[in-house]
């Protein structure tokens, strides 16, 4: 690239060489030798008027260039590759020409450029095909070529003087010997005269430059030949369209539209054609100035004849043609199609040898092969930009022509990804060998045998797989000649030596947004990529280009710990997070093997470069903080401790971006880039103390390799997050070992939620030998956790575990609750010993009930005068109420009821599945006193139902009493728990009474009736309730003579019942009947007096049905009451 001094990103072109040193093909011409050659005809220049006879040709003065040999035919050289470039041979020694025919020297003489194919017309009358690879601005050296064909025009050997392609027409004009011939592209056969016939007699010719040539599909030519100019349009045929005669010959002409611009040997002129065809030459011709004209020089007296006119256009409907005053200056004059110069005139140092115009650029060539760049936009219009200034260029290879040509396209690398071999990380002049980033000190990656199936299914249109697998060969396909930002460069102008040729490519907006970033102009290299995204469609934010720009950006502002806006270029860029690691060296040895090579990443050369100047981001930060703190040393560590942790977090929060991104259907990283990051991020969480971020990547889906993670987190002791690795992938044994662990502070862990959490993730596991060894190490670590435990365990589980240890290490411990809570499941599992587990189970129920109610503090007392004082409450209702029902009515009132009751059922199960003998014992050793019923039930099964009855009836469960003693074969009767005391099915009654044993039973009533009577004195009234109840319902099983036995206090009204049934016996009726009539008045009488003396002694009591007992706080409904005159409280007489 040769450049003008300055900023080499803001010249408007760059230079690329596509040819150069040729080695055209020469043939020999002419007659055989004579002493004097015969005289040449003259050129049409020199019949022009515009050369004298006296000026030869380079070529016919043996200047710099290859030979062309002749060819008669053409010459399909399709396998034949030139080396690319071919040395130049030196000088040799001046020799005396051998005799025989003169030898010709070729020179390239006019081009065309169609993409990559290259069509040169040369001094001898060839066309030769050349197809070329992609040049490169960064290669010093032109692309290889390859010569497809030769073709000869057999027009003579004359020079070609112009090719034109129409490439979207497959059509390519020649000019050469005053012939225009037409050709097919690309294989450059003539077309059929029939189709486009050759045109004779040309001087010159040009298109319609409104056109667009690689594209369009129909074309005008503007043929000049000796007084006329033809229109032809040019499509599938030639199809002559306008002629105009003229009085002089063209010597140069072009077109834009309807108009044009033309210079014959008097005036440059402009030809307006609809004016013309519609009217005269005279009213659609625009003569503006007179052409330079032969003169003599006044020293010499020879005629010097002037440069050949030139015109061009220079936008639409706009011309420039060249004007000298017979001096070396010369002037651009460009006009509109009206002859108004409204632009500036350009002034030249030399007459141009040629000139072309690409907007707002005039190219000029000179004749020292210098190119100079105009800018028309400057009021000035100086010289931007100028090339082949220096000396040392060879005459060869210096430019003499500048063309327009269809178009060609160049590339620069800067953008271009690519990955290096690992050797060559030492061509590297600025890289620190000390680095990571040095091969010696780079780890001995091997290709990775981790299982990659399941991150790389989802990746099958990763752009970066497509470039790492396929490489950049698939770049044509895609190539945005284009685009506003690209590093495709389209090209039109082509500057001609002897024997090479260069292309002028405008300067790609990308090298100027990449100057900007090296300059650090951060902010103008982002407003530049905006601009070009939003005006141009064919960019996207991932482009290859866009993504270099935002990755440099990133990189220059990392260099200078900008880390917020390192961040955002990242995430624009898609900068590869596995080369950001390489700039963390403990990440490398973190990662081991699972990071590839540096050098086998992909990236942009300029890139890498900046990686090497880095690194280690260690060097930033300790920069940073040294420039910040100065000589504070304290501040300095607190500067580098912060700005660490600022770093660390930079990479974190790019890694996260990352990972979203490879949710993506066409996510932009390398497939083995899933678990680095993934991996990356385990560490950096850690190392940043994200605890949320940390357990819920690992809990999520991951691509996390736990060999490295977990062997990082043992080796910093964060043994839970290396547990947590473990437990997400199925690896309990693993799991519940770190557990332990910590649980019995072997190893520390803050963030272990500790047994709760223990408990959690094993009701999760379904391995019951798993479930079974936990259970065990559980009950000797935390009997009360393990009970917990005992629920997830089958019954299966339960039924073969060793039972009688466990039972002893919680007897160790001394918590009933637990005890019993194993029992239970131990006997729903079905164990083995249930039988004695359940004796085992009741025992420990005895002791909680004891516990409940009978240990000595207020609280017990409060239950147990509650419970006790409950059941009077309800009998003073329901004397048929026993206490066993009772219980079933108030289970649920507290845990005392609820055991007691439980316990009850299980006394009361038949068949026992518990030693009552046992369980007795236990009850009297434990709560003799309390326990009745339960004592009541044993000692029924143990067949002691006397003892029985008189522990129930002494305890005031005179229902459950009667149950037993009166009514055996009743449903509800705990007679039924010993089959030996229940009587035949033909002996019992409705109510349940047997009557297969009258005496029996009549003993019975009267036993119960007398242990009735026997407490009269510690509770009277419920005495006489009772009695009164039993001689009601018993009257025929009683005899009379118990009268005798009752308290004289006791109100006839209680035993009145009972005595009539006897008096109804009695066989003489007038005497029974006399009896009841005197027994009659005399309650009469009795009554009165008691109602007199109750007047006296105190006020009438009157009651309604809300009023509630003063003890018991219950209602007294139509219970009996009793009313204290001295408190005037009124209580229940169970009460009183």
């Amino acid at each position: 690239m040769e450049l003008q001094s300055g900023d080499e990103s803001l010249q408007p072109y760059i230079k690329q060489t596509l040819l150069l040193g040729l080695e055209l093909d020469s043939t020999q011409r002419g007659t055989p030798a004579i002493a004097e050659p015969k005289p040449r005809r003259q050129s049409l220049s020199q019949r022009l008027g515009f050369q004298s006879a006296e000026h030869k040709s380079p070529s016919e003065n043996g200047d710099a260039g290859q030979q062309f040999s002749d060819t008669a035919s053409e010459v399909d050289d399709t396998n034949k590759r030139t080396a690319s470039p071919k040395p130049v041979s030196p000088p040799q020694p001046s020799q005396s020409p051998a005799p025989g025919p003169r030898q010709r020297t070729a020179k390239i003489e006019c081009a065309e450029v169609c993409g990559n194919d290259v069509y040169i017309g040369t001094s001898n009358g060839l066309l030769v095909h050349y197809t070329l690879e992609t040049a490169e601005v960064e290669s010093k050296q032109p692309p290889e070529n390859f010569k497809v064909r030769t073709v000869d025009l057999k027009l003579g050997g004359k020079r070609v003087e112009q090719v034109i392609a129409f490439p979207a027409l497959c059509r390519l004009v020649v000019l050469c010997g005053s012939t225009v011939v037409f050709y097919s592209l690309p294989e450059l056969r003539q077309v059929s005269n029939s189709s486009m016939p050759t045109i004779k007699g040309v001087s010159c010719i040009s298109y319609d430059e409104r056109i667009q040539r690689s594209i369009a599909k129909s074309a005008i030519l503007c043929v000049a030949r000796m007084h006329e100019i033809h229109i032809y349009r040019i499509s599938a045929d030639l199809k002559l369209e306008q002629e105009i005669a003229i009085e002089s010959s063209v010597a140069s002409i072009c077109m834009y539209g309807s108009y044009v611009c033309l210079a014959d040997t008097e005036t440059y002129k402009i030809l307006d054609l609809t004016r013309i065809r519609t009217a005269s030459l005279e009213e659609g011709q625009l003569v503006l100035l007179p052409t330079q004209q032969p003169r003599q020089d006044p020293e010499t007296g020879k005629i010097i004849r002037p440069p050949r006119p030139r015109t061009l256009v220079v936008g639409p409907n706009e011309f420039m043609f060249l004007t000298s005053s017979g001096d070396d200056a010369t002037l651009g004059v460009i006009v509109t199609a009206m002859g108004e110069a409204l632009r500036g005139t350009l002034q030249f140092a030399t007459y141009p040898k040629s000139v072309v115009y690409d907007e707002p650029y005039v190219i000029a060539v000179f004749g020292n092969g210098q190119v100079d760049v105009y800018d028309t936009r400057s009021p000035e219009q100086t010289v931007v930009q100028s090339f082949f200034g220096s000396p040392d260029i060879p005459d060869g290879q210096r430019p003499r022509k500048v063309l327009m040509v269809s178009g060609t396209h160049i590339s620069t690398s800067i953008s271009r990804p690519e990955a290096i071999d690992t050797s060559e990380a030492n061509g590297s002049p600025n890289m620190d060998l000390a680095s990571m980033f040095n091969p010696q000190n780079l780890h001995q990656h091997t290709t990775s045998d981790l299982d990659t199936t399941l991150w790389t299914e989802a990746l099958g249109t990763s752009v970066h797989w497509r470039r790492e697998l396929l490489g950049d060969s698939d770049a044509l396909d895609s190539r945005r000649t284009n685009a506003v930002l690209s590093r495709w460069i389209s090209a039109s102008l082509v500057l001609l030596g002897f024997d090479s040729l260069y292309v002028l490519a405008p300067q790609p907006q990308l090298l100027r947004v990449e100057s900007l970033i090296r300059n650090q102009r951060i902010e103008e290299a982002v407003v530049a990529v905006e601009a070009a995204l939003a005006a141009d469609a064919s960019l996207s934010a991932g482009s290859e280009e866009i993504s270099y720009c935002f990755q440099m950006m990133g990189m220059v502002c990392l260099k200078n710990m900008l880390l917020d806006d390192a961040l955002q270029h990242f995430r624009r860029g898609f900068l590869d997070p596995r080369a950001l690691l390489y700039l963390f060296p403990d990440y490398l040895d973190y990662l081991g093997q699972l990071l590839v090579p540096f050098g086998r990443i992909s990236m942009a050369a300029s890139l890498r470069q900046i990686f090497y100047e880095i690194g280690d981001a260690k060097r930033l930060v300790e920069r940073a903080a040294m420039q910040l703190a100065g000589d504070n040393s304290e501040q300095k560590e607190m500067l580098l401790s912060t700005l660490h942790a600022n770093t660390l977090e930079m990479l974190e929060r790019y890694f996260e971006y990352c990972r979203m991104q490879m949710q993506q259907d066409d996510q932009p990283f390398a497939p083995d880039a899933v678990p680095i990051i993934d991996t990356a991020l385990v560490r950096l969480y850690a190392a940043n103390m994200q605890h949320d971020k940390l357990c819920a990547l690992i809990q999520a889906p991951n691509n996390i390799v736990s060999d490295l993670a977990c062997e990082y987190f043992m080796s910093v002791q964060q043994y839970y997050y290396c547990s947590l690795i473990y437990k997400a992938q199925g690896e309990v044994a693993k799991t519940l070992d770190i557990w332990r662990r910590i649980l019995q502070d072997e190893w520390k862990s803050e963030q272990f939620g500790g047994i709760s959490e223990y408990l959690v993730y094993l009701e999760t596991l379904k391995d019951q030998q798993v479930l079974l060894s936990e259970y065990y190490w559980l009950i000797e670590f935390d009997v009360g956790a393990s009970l917990q435990v005992l629920g997830y365990l089958s019954d299966a589980s339960v039924a073969s575990m060793d039972a009688d240890k466990v039972i002893q290490t919680i007897q160790r411990v001394g918590d009933d609750q637990l005890l019993r809570a194993f029992i239970e499941r131990l006997i729903a599992a079905s164990h083995d010993r249930a039988t004695h587990y359940m004796t085992y189970l009741l025992k420990v129920y005895v002791r909680q009930i004891r516990d409940f109610y009978l240990l000595d503090n207020s609280e017990a007392r409060t239950r147990k005068n509650s419970l006790e004082t409950s059941y009077k409450c309800a009998q003073a209702d329901d004397m048929s109420l026993t206490f066993r029902a009772f219980l079933r009515s108030i289970r649920n009132r507290d845990e005392g009821t609820h055991l007691r009751a439980q316990l009850v059922e299980i006394l009361a199960a038949q068949p026992p599945s518990y030693d009552p003998q046992e369980v007795l014992k236990c009850i009297e050793g434990e709560a003799k006193s309390f326990m009745i019923t339960e004592q009541a039930i044993l000692l029924v099964v143990l067949n002691r139902a006397e003892r029985a009855v008189n522990l129930l009836v002494e305890y005031g469960d005179y229902a459950e009493a009667e149950l037993l003693l009166l009514r055996p074969a009743a449903l509800i009767s705990l007679a039924r728990l010993n089959p030996s005391m229940e009587p035949p099915e033909d002996a019992k009654s409705d109510d349940g009474a047997c009557s297969w044993e009258v005496g029996t039973v009549s003993s019975n009533v009267v036993k119960l009736l007398r242990m009735y009577l026997a407490f009269s004195e510690s509770d009277d009234d419920m005495s006489a309730r009772l009695v009164s109840s039993m001689l009601s319902r018993y009257a025929s099983m009683i005899p009379l003579s118990v009268l005798d036995e009752m308290p004289a206090h006791w109100p006839y009204v209680l035993v009145e019942p009972f005595v009539c049934f006897h008096l109804q016996q009695l066989t003489h009726c007038e005497q029974a009947s006399s009896v009841k009539h005197h027994i009659s008045h005399a309650r009469a009488v009795n009554k009165h007096a008691e109602y007199m003396d109750a007047l006296k002694n105190h006020d009438r009591v009157t009651l309604d049905y809300s009023q509630t007992c003063a003890k018991c706080q219950k209602l007294l409904g139509s219970s009996a009451f009793v009313y204290e005159p001295e408190t005037r409280e009124v209580k229940h007489i169970s009460c009183a």
